[in-house]
């Protein structure tokens, strides 16, 4: 943890200086007496505080200039955050000292399993990029590599890209697949520079240079990183020169990402660009008639006119298209009311209305709702479900609290983050990702959603 001791140095020695962000009281009361980080984990320095009152104050009135300090200094994806010397001691009390480990290697339990090439539904605006992927996964780093698929939020590429790696594992059951973001690859590379073991960084090193198929979604967020992206060129290299597959996915060209090395974004180029535009209306229809058999039984029955009125009210993006159906569906089955035009009307009226007017509505209440009924349902306090604890009795709730609120509500993931802990918009995203994965592989996650959609429903009526 050296790295990490050093960098918590460089923060106190320009905090000192940097009066408009601390006074010298507090900066001597508060910042100076630190000098014990407990770990390093998923992305985060902990520092050690010998109160929780010294916890408290740090985190309302400092921690987020703190982390401003961190992000001028690294410009990469790492935060402080903040315990007391008590619950340090009991957790180094509670757990032995794990070594470092960077995500599984993909398997059928962690790739999304309804993100096949069979439930990929084409049209005009995607079927160059599916037949493309279609040759890929059929001749790994013979026909394209790497293969760069890139568009706006919520047009399936990553259904695609995971669709390549349902293939590859279908025909090789003991291919190596990695499925990673952008995001969780800079923060496995900073726990691995900072980890107290020097085994750390190789196990990195390993993990991914042993990947037959790398798959990393969303490579913008690569931007500004100047030590994660050296060290992705270095993965991207050398899976290059050894024939291994590479798929990325990014909301923009390659040409175009910001704050990127010219010679990783040439990299990126090297093979296929691949761009997914918005659906029309024909396929938007498709789209849900496709996925009405994973939300209800007796789909066959199910309105052709509410079809048509969903499809031509959310023509924006296929995520946004389906979460119109999920809120429909979920209405009516709470409700124990028909599938009919007239309730889609009534269920969809106020999203409909906020993308016509631009208006943005307050959130405020859905959201403390949805965290009260929550932490109910788990039997913890609003407090630690909102808090930065990456404790698993917490981790788990919280993650299905963010799950109901994007599903069922499309809060926009900035405000989300707002009101657990202050998170960022990657955090909750993979949160929602998460647990729609788990639905789909784990019965007591999917009974533990609906336990808690139809508790929800009972405690706002």
């Amino acid at each position: 943890m050296d790295n990490a001791h050093q960098l918590w140095l460089d923060v106190k020695s320009r905090l000192q200086n940097a009066e408009h962000l601390i006074g010298k009281t507090e900066y001597e009361e508060l910042i100076q007496p630190i000098d014990t980080i407990h770990k390093v984990s998923g992305g985060y320095i902990y520092l050690v505080v010998s109160s929780m009152l010294e916890k408290y104050r740090l985190e309302k009135f400092y921690l987020e200039k703190m982390n401003q300090v961190l992000v001028t200094i690294t410009n990469e994806v790492v935060k402080f955050k903040i315990m007391t010397a008590e619950a340090a001691e009991k957790e180094k009390e509670s757990k032995i000292d794990e070594p470092f480990q960077v995500a599984d290697t993909v398997n059928k339990r962690v790739l999304r399993p309804e993100y096949t090439f069979d439930n990929f539904v084409t049209g005009e605006s995607n079927r160059f990029a599916f037949l493309t992927a279609m040759k890929v996964a059929e001749s790994p780093h013979v026909t394209v590599n790497p293969l760069y698929i890139f568009g706006e939020v919520g047009l399936g590429k990553t259904h695609l890209m995971t669709a390549i790696g349902h293939f590859v594992l279908d025909n090789n059951i003991n291919a190596n697949v990695v499925y990673t973001t952008a995001q969780q690859f800079a923060e496995d590379y900073f726990t691995a520079t900072t980890a107290k073991k020097p085994v750390a960084i190789e196990n990195f090193y390993q993990h991914y240079r042993e990947a037959e198929l790398l798959l990393v979604d969303d490579v913008q967020f690569l931007s500004g990183k100047t030590k994660t992206q050296e060290e992705f060129f270095k993965v991207f290299e050398y899976l290059f020169e050894n024939n291994r597959q590479i798929v990325l996915t990014s909301d923009r060209p390659a040409s175009e990402l910001e704050n990127i090395m010219a010679r990783l974004k040439s990299r990126f180029s090297w093979g296929v660009l691949v761009d997914i535009k918005k659906p029309d209306l024909n396929l938007r229809k498709s789209i849900l008639k496709r996925k009405l058999p994973f939300l209800i039984k007796d789909y066959s029955e199910f309105p052709e006119d509410v079809i048509e009125y969903i499809a031509l009210h959310f023509d924006d993006n296929v995520r946004d298209l389906e979460g119109a159906l999920r809120r429909f569906i979920y209405y009516c089955v709470s409700l124990n009311v028909d599938f009919s035009i007239e309730n889609a009307q009534v269920a969809l009226d106020a999203i409909i209305s906020r993308d016509k007017t631009s208006v943005q509505p307050d959130y405020n209440d859905v959201i403390e709702q949805v965290k009260t009924s929550v932490a109910r349902y788990f039997n913890v306090s609003m407090r630690d479900l909102a808090s930065q604890s990456r404790r698993k009795d917490l981790v788990y709730p919280r993650q299905i609290a963010i799950y109901i609120i994007r599903t069922l509500f499309d809060v926009p993931l900035k405000k989300v983050g707002e009101f657990f802990g202050g998170r960022d918009h990657a955090t909750v995203a993979h949160a929602e990702k998460k647990i729609a994965s788990l639905i789909e592989s784990d019965w007591a996650v999917k009974q533990d959603v609906e336990n808690l959609s139809k508790k929800f429903k009972e405690e706002t009526t």
